[in-house]
């Protein structure tokens, strides 16, 4: 049933293509337009429904080939691969991969956790902090669930839990969330600030900097995390005391044994990238030059060795990621954007004089937009990132500003379907964690700590200059 209901959605979305390519009933739109348009809704059917588990690979080459067939250049359908999103992307995938497999990630989990008397609180504190020390070694949100979950479950079964009970969610919830959303408030921390510098029109890419990431966003998502991590714990706290001794957590660090050359060359790396990162500034050299160098010395002193080049990251994932950057381009090319802007605009330039008013709505929009838009929303961020940002740019909000919206959005999630990271922890943890509840309990309380969070972000926004 479930495979026929993932073949029904890719006809439909076929048929929705095939009536917009063949009408052509957008006033305004140019042909081309029309196809491209056609193109993406079926490229976007096969992203979002997989039947027989198609890679994500099937749906770009309908888009690469499209949009070829369809009139554009090679430069434009392929622009997300010489965007330096990608060349972040494809090193912090590595970095990801030697984090798991040196063991390296999971020697910073055990330290944290033996590091606190166990409690419901230092619980959550511990996660919290194993959440950002992960987050900056790789922005590969990926490689950090695959590394914390395992744990996680460990954990509540040390604790004698009841799988998907109160207590149970309440650990790999909070587990789950230190994987998304802390690290999102640098460029480097999350692959959210590849894929948004990705996105960005060419005239504002140089906006995007490490510094101006951090300046911004880093707050912000400071705020949104510990919000959401009281909101958990007064929610989903059991009653009783958690039941675990700390010797536990401090036999399981033991039982790593003492550190290896490879961890110590891995974390000598990756430390090295992160200065780099946080000081370019000071020396000029761009984060995709850094990355890159950090890649060649993880190779070079085989780290990663010849066989785990092709089989040490997804390269289905990168594919779609470099396929999807480049969409902005592609709409701009083929007039989508033209066409959308004069549809957009009368409502947000009603928005620009009031910069909060505008991020609620714009981030209200995108989350509705999810519902539907379901890889990431990427889809929705190419078609419209080029229209609205340079509008509010010109307004006096900075580009970082308007893209916490997008940013929440990619972040959203309500229903598991929604969120890609979600299913991939379930798929870890075999449906032990966390009911589908739980999941819309923590996507509630998401909601009201990125709305908190905006109501206080704006003045400081205000405060530092983002906003004019």
């Amino acid at each position: 049933m479930l495979k026929d209901t993932k073949v029904l959605g890719v006809i439909v979305f076929l048929l929705i293509g095939l009536i917009i390519g063949i009408f052509k009933s957008f006033a305004g739109l140019v042909p081309q337009g029309h196809f491209i348009l056609a193109t993406v809704i079926v490229a976007l059917g096969l992203w979002i429904f997989r039947p027989g588990g198609l890679p994500f690979m099937a749906g770009g080459t309908v888009l690469l080939a499209g949009g070829l067939i369809f009139g554009l250049k090679y430069n434009v359908v392929a622009s997300g691969f010489v965007s330096s999103a990608v060349w972040v992307l494809i090193p912090a995938l590595y970095f990801g991969f030697v984090l798991q497999k040196t063991g390296l990630g999971k020697r910073i989990a055990y330290l944290v956790l033996k590091s606190f008397e166990p409690s419901w609180l230092s619980m959550a504190v511990s996660w919290f902090i194993i959440g950002i020390a992960l987050s900056a070694l790789t922005p590969s949100i990926t490689v950090r669930i695959a590394i914390v979950m395992p744990i996680a479950i460990s954990v509540v079964e040390a604790c004698k839990l009841d799988y998907s009970s109160k207590g149970s969610a309440f650990i790999t919830i909070i587990a789950w969330a230190m994987c998304l959303f802390p690290g999102t408030g640098w460029l480097t921390g999350s692959l959210t600030g590849p894929i948004m510098l990705g996105f960005l029109p060419p005239e504002l890419k140089p906006m995007a900097t490490f510094d101006a990431w951090f300046k911004i966003l880093g707050l912000p998502w400071f705020i949104i995390t510990v919000i959401f991590i009281i909101l958990i714990y007064f929610i989903m706290k059991p009653k009783e005391a958690i039941g675990i001794p700390r010797d536990t957590f401090k036999e399981q660090y033991a039982a790593l044994g003492a550190i290896t050359r490879e961890e110590i060359i891995t974390v000598s790396v990756l430390l090295g990238s992160l200065l780099l990162f946080t000081t370019e500034r000071l020396h000029h050299i761009p984060t995709a030059a850094t990355a890159l160098t950090a890649l060649f010395l993880l190779i070079m002193f085989k780290i990663i060795k010849l066989p785990e080049i092709s089989s040490g990251v997804n390269w289905d994932v990168i594919m779609f990621f470099g396929i999807t950057i480049g969409l902005s381009t592609i709409f701009v090319t083929a007039g989508v954007s033209d066409w959308i802007g004069p549809i957009l605009q009368p409502g947000l330039l009603s928005l620009a004089a009031n910069p909060l008013v505008f991020l609620l709505v714009a981030t209200f929009g995108i989350m509705l937009i999810r519902f539907i838009d379901v890889p990431w929303g990427f889809s929705t961020i190419a078609l419209t990132v080029t229209v609205l940002i340079p509008i509010f740019n010109q307004f006096g909000i900075h580009p970082l500003v308007s893209s916490m919206a997008y940013i929440i959005g990619i972040n959203f999630f309500l229903l598991g379907y929604q969120q890609p990271f979600v299913l991939m922890a379930e798929g870890i943890m075999q449906g032990k964690g966390w009911a589908s509840r739980h999941v819309t309990i923590a996507g509630l309380s998401y909601i009201v700590a990125v709305v908190i969070t905006l109501l206080v972000s704006v003045p400081y926004w205000r405060l530092i200059g983002a906003i004019r």
